[in-house]
């Protein structure tokens, strides 16, 4: 974890993260003006992290919300397979926290998959609870958020404390 290096996305790194991004099964693949929108708007709050001698080996795409200051969302977290136990997305998260308590944003979300066990146990782990709504069902003891991105499409939404 020492050659971990976590900055802020630049421009020139679209390419880099669309490319990781269609490795990150089971991540659903935006379309590359979504990766556009954050190299170009959302750099204060969106990352890369780089091993020196192998390039970018994972990205965080997150924003503070308009609607209320006090809350940010994740929109991605991806890892390159093979290096998913090193420690990335651990440092990735650490610095959107910090980002976020230095704005004096204090509740993150995420949403993910019912089926992404990897990622519900990561969150889980690292102090993310399930949010509930009226809407809420439980679904192998996940409470998931019912058809959160579409008709038939649950989620799991998770918040943090920050």
């Amino acid at each position: 974890m020492k050659n971990i290096k976590i900055r802020n996305l630049e421009d020139g790194d679209l390419t880099q993260i669309a490319e990781l991004a269609g490795k990150c099964s089971p991540m659903i693949t935006e379309k590359n003006s979504v990766y556009h929108l954050f190299t170009k708007f959302f750099k204060k709050t969106s990352f890369v992290a780089e091993d020196h001698g192998k390039g970018i080996m994972g990205f965080l795409l997150g924003f503070i919300s308009q609607e209320d200051l006090n809350e940010a969302y994740i929109h991605l977290l991806c890892v390159k397979p093979g290096f998913k136990k090193e420690g990335f997305a651990s440092c990735l998260l650490k610095n959107l926290f910090e980002v976020l308590n230095d704005a004096g944003c204090r509740k993150v979300f995420l949403v993910t998959n019912p089926r992404n066990k990897v990622a519900i146990s990561f969150y889980k782990s690292l102090g993310f609870t399930e949010y509930e709504t009226d809407q809420t069902m439980n679904i192998n003891g996940l409470k998931v958020a019912r058809d959160y991105n579409g008709p038939g499409n649950h989620r799991v939404v998770f918040f943090k404390m920050v």
